[in-house]
């Protein structure tokens, strides 16, 4: 199985000053956890089922200001031993 475990975690617009910041959203997660929420769910996905594909999924991070805190973010979750194995890229 698949599964999207991290959804639309950034902020609209990303890090529009310095592309140099994660810049996420202040959803209820982020207050009670703070931002280590991110990796904690991905741990927790797989302890749930190692076999599974885990991904984090957003929109508008292919380029521009998103795109640049869509990489911060998922390099520290990577150094963090986060298990993110793909990346999802929403369009509509």
């Amino acid at each position: 199985y698949d599964w999207d475990v991290v959804n639309e975690a950034i902020n609209d617009g990303g890090d529009e000053e310095t592309g140099q910041t994660e810049n996420l959203r202040d959803s209820r997660w982020m207050q009670i956890l703070g931002p280590e929420y991110l990796t904690l769910a991905f741990q927790f996905a797989h302890e749930a089922d190692p076999d599974a594909i885990l991904y984090y999924n957003d929109y508008n991070i292919e380029s521009g200001p998103k795109h640049a805190s869509s990489l911060v973010l998922l390099q520290r979750l990577l150094a963090e031993g986060a298990p993110v194995h793909g990346i999802g890229i929403q369009s509509h």
